[in-house]
């Protein structure tokens, strides 16, 4: 409870949002200086050689796949059991039941992207996708915690939490087994990507993963996964009518990109129990814009690999501190996950463990056709630039106390209304 009148809190939330626009644009001078001195990791180097013969070949299969819509032939994409050698089927077995036991939640997700990024860091996609899950699962909390709980109604949060969830399993969905028929394929010492129809992935990645196999170049293909996977949600997720409807038209939803609140941020060391453990990141302003979306990834993408700071502390932090959905697990100095005692003020903010309030979800079926129709997508097949500003640690600190305003505006105006 408070005594002050809800227009000091106001006051303060305006001033803070004044204060976080001054901080973003000399960001961005600044960062301009800084992004000039820095040389690209070793691991970033492009090819447009290969990329020109990537894009032939995804050229050809957009050819076939309108011969097959043309006889009417398109639903059988995959192969028949007979057609397969019993190690094959094995195979694809395997990966199917291993899928299905990993897509339980967020947590799970999490772990197997790092995992499997620990096994063949030639995968740089599987470690940018494990520090972009980890955000989803604090998003997933943040619906449970102390401000977005009170200043949001229980239905909007319940579809915000729907829409997180169903691009996180959707995502994992289409990409593990991609991942996992790669290590299978290094294991066996051949490629088995003539399996990827099998798990309904789009006719776009195989040309990728031919060449990925011939000739390993992880920018090529991290990138090619990145437009791969925004297309997997842009259909049946993001231009969904439910989730159009209940979450991505509302103000709220919309507010957040507005207000620089929809953050990605990688912390690169360990967590750090007295001070803010520093972040990099970025912060998308338009979700349901599939272009902003795919040059977003492309650009924490390049965050992360371009330089070896950025890479060996975000690999520090993943391998020092399991993932748990609370943003304790990174600034332990400003969250909690233990809920506040009735009658007992806290100057931490409570954000749960995802496994305490969520339960895992059965999903409707996630498979969908192929999104390839045509060539567009093509002219997000270049090389990725590292953004000229990335320091969020005081721009994250600002979102906090931001809501933090917010909440204490809130509470003071139905205090107010009550007398």
């Amino acid at each position: 409870m408070t005594n002050q009148p809800p227009w000091t809190s106001l006051v303060r939330l305006i001033q803070q949002l004044l204060g976080t626009s001054k901080e973003l644009i000399m960001q961005k001078i600044g960062g301009l200086r800084h992004s000039l001195k820095l040389a690209p990791h070793s691991t970033m180097e492009w090819s447009d050689l290969q990329t020109e013969h990537v894009t032939e070949n995804i050229q050809r299969a957009v050819i076939e796949q309108e011969r097959q819509r043309s006889i009417n032939c398109r639903k059988s994409i995959t192969l028949e059991p007979s057609a397969l050698s019993r190690k094959e089927r094995q195979v694809i077995q395997h990966i199917e039941r291993t899928v299905t036991n990993l897509n339980k939640n967020n947590l799970t997700r999490t772990t197997a992207y790092y995992r499997i990024y620990e096994s063949y860091p030639e995968l740089h996609w599987a470690l940018l996708a494990h520090m972009v899950s980890r955000n989803g699962g604090w998003n997933m909390t943040d619906l449970k915690g102390d401000y977005i709980e009170s200043v949001m109604n229980r239905e909007d949060r319940h579809w915000s939490y729907r829409l997180l969830e169903r691009c996180n399993a959707k995502i994992f969905h289409d990409a593990f087994p991609q991942l996992m028929l790669y290590a299978e394929s290094r294991r066996l010492g051949r490629s088995l990507f003539h399996l990827l129809p099998q798990f309904r992935v789009s006719a776009f990645m195989k040309p990728i993963w031919d060449s990925f196999w011939v000739q390993p170049n992880s920018p090529l293909l991290s990138v090619a996964l990145i437009i791969n996977e925004q297309h997997v949600i842009e259909g049946s997720v993001v231009h969904h009518p439910e989730y159009q409807q209940k979450v991505i038209d509302h103000f709220n939803f919309k507010a957040h990109g507005w207000l620089q609140m929809n953050q990605v941020v990688f912390p690169i060391s360990s967590p750090l129990l007295h001070a803010p453990t520093p972040l990099v990141g970025l912060a998308l302003e338009k979700f349901q814009d599939l272009s902003e979306r795919i040059e977003f990834g492309k650009q924490l993408y390049a965050l992360l690999f371009h330089t070896e700071q950025v890479l060996e502390g975000a690999l520090r932090f993943a391998r020092s501190t399991p993932h748990t959905g609370s943003r304790a697990d990174y600034w332990p100095h400003r969250f909690t996950d233990r809920r506040h005692s009735a009658g007992c003020s806290s100057m931490l903010i409570y954000s749960p463990k995802l496994n305490e309030v969520y339960q895992d979800e059965r999903h409707a079926p996630l498979e969908q056709e192929d999104w390839l129709q045509n060539d567009d997508a093509l002219k997000y097949l270049n090389k990725p630039a590292a953004p000229l500003s990335s320091d969020m640690t005081s721009l994250h600190e600002r979102m906090w106390d931001e809501l933090t305003s917010l909440y204490a505006w809130n509470d003071a105006k139905r205090e107010h209304e009550t007398k």
